[in-house]
């Protein structure tokens, strides 16, 4: 009790009950009593220095624990002098004593004795089991679990830190960003399970081939990012790169799995101070995406070149994603020519954006980063809208009553639910007949899109829209497909100049069944030859090129 004295027996069967080892200390810092817990370890284990005997001097055992190399002793030793001088209440630090082959972590407290002739309680709780499950907590958040390489927030921290240390030296940090083409195809083809053990061995081979000091992350899905500190010249980061990529090149064999795969890496390199981390791992992956689209399996060196184009692209995206609303977007219609008796029968839409400063562009220069924007389908939906309303309005005149226009759609288009839907009801609200509306696909569309592509097409022809297939003659898939016309491309067809070719083709498509259309027609010649080998249509510059709808 306060101000009161110390009843020894009844301290001595507190202290017995306790779990932590407890010791009691007179004013002078001398031990006067210990537990069972404490004189248990202290036997156990007669090295370790925290654990003194009754008659020994706890201050003296702290300092010969810091002379050996303990910083937390020498604090330890501070606060109990002023614990026992009553300057200070109490004292609690954390600390791992190596004791046995693993590390133990130990919280150790020092309290006031409340009585008068003073003195300390020490007691020293074993936290091992808490202080691993914060030690491996702390090490997931930190680390990919699949791999076990850094993730992304510990990479984005070292590469913090290996920008600060390049303010204070002459050497270079670089940054590869790594993607593994075409994994998921892999993925697909051998399973989920083959595909998380090539991430593990690509992962393993970073680790070996990289040098004392760089670090290898896991960026996401089949991303990875090395940090590489040191560089001098941009062709140390160049030997990296290629290392990396002869280290992954390699052939995989895991269980009954034989593969290969190819790397595309971008690699850039901070060579003055003030380069964040985000944009130095921006800039690499932008080299990346470059050195995917010249090819795959190689690397490339960020430049202003790089950087001029990724400020174009961005502008790109952001005037596609505000063209929908600015009404930018144009039909030109192309018309077919019937050779029978040389009617205009049908029109094919051709899309174009009207851009603000750029002028009328053609698909080829936008449409291939709208589909990875994932705008073709409002764009598409767009088209079906325009051309239901075009087809309304030519309509009205009583000469064009039949008239039907036909609208390309792309592999992704082809693959979303409601597209036929949304074709149906665009015809619905301008009165045309789906009779009067027709879809061309590319065979590559057909060999990519599987069950669900056929599935859409059968909905379009039972609904009444026709179903063209471009290329003819370039592949078999659309033969699992319903289709109604297939159209040749004389542009494509190496034929010697005698007929014989785009002959065969035509033969190949009536024995099928199939109404067949000579597209790319350019000259008199090329278009009586359509005509001899009993082509249905045709279509090209010759015929027409595509106009607006008011000029068709």
């Amino acid at each position: 009790m306060s101000g009161g004295s110390w009843d020894g027996s009844a301290a001595m069967a507190i202290l017995d009950a306790l779990a932590a080892h407890a010791a009691i200390l007179d004013p002078n810092g001398l031990v006067v009593a210990t537990n069972r817990a404490w004189v248990a370890f202290a036997e156990e284990h007669p090295s370790d220095p925290w654990r003194p005997p009754v008659g020994r001097n706890y201050l003296e055992a702290c300092e010969q624990a810091a002379r050996s190399g303990s910083g937390e002793a020498t604090a330890v030793a501070d606060a109990v002098r002023s614990v026992l001088a009553g300057t200070q209440a109490r004292f609690h630090v954390d600390y791992p004593s190596s004791t046995r082959d693993d590390d133990l972590w130990f919280s150790l407290r020092v309290s006031a004795l409340a009585v008068e002739e003073g003195g300390a309680v020490v007691t020293h709780n074993d936290i091992t089991g808490r202080k691993r499950a914060e030690i491996k907590l702390a090490h997931q958040a930190l680390h990919d679990p699949l791999t076990g390489l850094p993730n992304r927030t510990l990479f984005l921290d070292r590469l913090s830190v290996g920008l600060a240390r390049m303010e204070r030296s002459q050497a270079a940090v670089a940054v590869l960003f790594l993607d593994l083409d075409k994994f998921k195809v892999v993925n697909d083809s051998l399973g989920h399970d083959v595909g998380d053990q090539l991430l593990v061995a690509v992962a393993n081979r970073l680790r070996a081939g990289l040098r004392p000091g760089d670090t290898a992350a896991r960026y996401g899905g089949d991303e990875f990012t090395v940090l590489c500190e040191g560089i001098t010249s941009e062709s140390d980061a160049v030997v990296i790169a290629e290392r990396v990529s002869a280290a992954v090149g390699r052939p995989f064999s895991l269980d009954d799995a034989h593969t290969v795969l190819t790397s595309s890496i971008g690699i850039a390199i901070a060579l003055e101070d003030g380069c964040s981390p985000e944009k130095l791992i921006q800039e690499a992956d932008t080299a990346m995406y470059r050195a995917k689209n010249r090819g795959r399996a190689r690397y490339e060196l960020f430049s202003g070149v790089i950087r001029q184009r990724a400020i174009e692209r961005l502008e790109v995206e952001n005037a596609l994603h505000r063209a929908l609303e600015r009404y930018e977007f144009r039909l030109l219609y192309q018309p077919e020519i019937d050779l029978a008796d040389d009617s205009m029968t049908s029109v094919e839409a051709l899309l174009r954006w009207q851009h603000p400063r750029s002028g009328l562009l053609s698909p080829s220069d936008w449409l291939p980063l709208a589909e990875e924007l994932g705008l073709v389908v409002p764009i598409g939906a767009w088209v079906a809208r325009e051309s239901c309303r075009q087809v309304a309005a030519w309509h009205d005149d009583s000469d064009r009553r039949q008239l039907r226009v036909t609208m390309n759609l792309s592999q992704r288009e082809l693959v979303q639910p409601g597209l036929v839907d949304g074709f149906l009801d665009a015809a619905e609200a301008t009165g045309v007949a789906p009779t009067c509306l027709g879809v061309e696909v590319r065979q590559a569309s057909l060999s990519q899109g599987g069950e669900m592509v056929a599935a859409t097409l059968k909905r379009f022809r039972a609904a009444g829209v026709s179903v063209a297939v471009d290329d003819f003659g370039t592949g078999s898939a659309w033969l699992d497909h319903p289709v109604d016309t297939v159209k040749v491309d004389l542009s494509t067809i190496e034929d010697d100049g005698d007929g014989r070719v785009v002959s065969a083709l035509i033969g190949l498509g009536h024995a099928l069944g199939m109404r067949v259309v000579g597209k790319s027609v350019e000259t008199a010649e090329q278009l009586d030859r359509l005509r001899s080998a009993g082509c249905d249509a045709a279509q090209g510059f010759y015929l027409g090129h595509p106009q607006p709808a008011e000029d068709l």
